[in-house]
């Protein structure tokens, strides 16, 4: 068994406090980056993953760091986890949409240096992103004033207790409900709609926080056709907000479409080419399908993917049955505007924690006919890698999910 070294619980009126402390490492060593911006963190080998009823953030070869919590397996959208883009907290919420009243939200963070783990007041709060070097940005419901509002908090701060943050000048007063990513000066938002003449569909706002822009000021993006689930990609490379989204169409149809885009913070939208990735006989909302199942920037300053394709069969009636695998989820590199090839082994989460070492989580793929007995659990719960080398050693089974800080500073 681990052994804690001390275990000190502080409760008061306005806030939980958790400290776990653990011996100093050499957790200090930079990762660095190929390319010619700073590409490191501030913490080698950390990173954190999540199982059914846990949150478990591992240092090296400490004892992990574990924060007990109930994650969804049927909505993702419940199951938020960010790092600060310094690197030095991981944060998410309490279980608000299984267990706890709204009213009793609390605000998670953990220091990955120390192990330290606070809980904060957060009532009413939902979804998560990470702005400036280490503060967080959580959306909270007003009841009385029937909108919704933005709060900041500052994760190096124990007496912080959040500043909301003023709605821009020229986003009709309010916030959308969907907080899709930040980074260091900006906020990524979204809001399913319906009217105004257009397909219904996701419209998304980036806000700029920084001083100089005064109350804020947003770029709005047209429309985009697709469910809330989109998997988002935010990082600032040389002074350049770098921004992707992926468009989720026609969801839970055998014809499905996956897009992935890049946005400009002056509201420009780039497609790009999924051609290699796309099954035989491919034609969009017709026949054959694609999905992206998770997006982000890597050490190397490129944008990465995984992504599995299937073909459609006319022998079944229902559109989950009509589902004929042709690729499981793999890697994929964006070079240029062309998505090409990155890896031949199954992957449907990977982050990489330096140049020699990447966390790899495999998903069963569960495209087509299934007789498995709980496929809500089969399908979403894999196993946990570390691969070095391409060579993969088994961490943990169970894993929902799979998280680490940005390399990109």
């Amino acid at each position: 068994m681990y052994a804690v070294l001390v275990l000190l619980v502080t409760v008061t009126a306005t806030a939980v406090f958790v400290r776990v402390l653990a011996s100093p490492t050499d957790d200090h060593a930079a990762i660095a980056g190929t390319s010619g911006s700073e590409a490191h963190s501030p913490l080698s080998g950390v990173y954190a993953y999540t199982t059914q009823k846990e949150f478990l953030l591992v240092r090296g070869e400490q004892p992990p760091v574990r924060v007990p919590r109930v994650f969804d397996l049927a909505d993702s959208a419940n199951n938020d986890v960010v790092w600060t883009h310094d690197g030095l907290w991981a944060a998410l919420l309490s279980d608000a949409a299984l267990f706890d009243q709204p009213e009793d939200v609390q605000l998670i963070t953990v220091n990955a240096k120390t192990g330290e783990v606070e809980r904060r007041p957060c009532p009413r709060c939902n979804e998560l992103a990470a702005v400036g070097a280490h503060d967080l940005v959580t959306l909270r419901w007003d009841k009385e004033a029937q909108l919704t509002r933005a709060v900041r908090y500052d994760a190096s701060s124990h007496e912080d207790r959040g500043t909301q943050i003023a709605p821009a000048s020229d986003s009709g007063g309010t916030w959308q409900i969907s907080l899709l990513g930040g980074t260091r000066t900006h906020l990524l938002t979204g809001s399913y709609e319906m009217s105004g003449g257009f397909k219904p569909g996701m419209e998304l706002r980036l806000t700029d926080l920084t001083p100089e822009a005064g109350a804020g000021t947003t770029t709005s993006y047209r429309r985009f056709d697709s469910n809330a689930y989109m998997p988002t990609a935010l990082t600032t490379i040389d002074g350049q907000e770098r921004i992707a989204v992926g468009v989720r169409k026609n969801p839970g149809e055998c014809a499905a479409s996956f897009p992935v885009a890049l946005l400009s913070p002056t509201g420009e939208v780039q497609g790009t080419d999924q051609s290699a990735a796309l099954p035989p006989g491919y034609v969009p909302g017709v026949t054959g399908g694609i999905e992206v199942h998770d997006l982000w920037w890597g050490i190397d300053e490129y944008l990465y993917a995984t992504m599995s394709s299937w073909t459609c069969s006319d022998s079944a009636e229902s559109q989950m049955d009509k589902m004929r695998l042709d690729r499981p989820p793999s890697l994929w590199r964006l070079d240029g505007s062309r998505w090409v090839a990155a890896g031949s082994q199954p992957v449907t989460v990977a982050r990489q924690l330096g140049q020699d070492t990447t966390m790899v989580l495999t998903v069963p793929d569960c495209i087509g006919p299934s007789d498995v007995a709980d496929p809500v659990t089969y399908c979403h719960l894999g196993t946990l890698f570390r691969e070095r080398q391409g060579r993969r050693t088994e961490v943990a089974e169970r894993v929902l999910g799979l998280h680490a800080p940005s390399p990109i500073k």
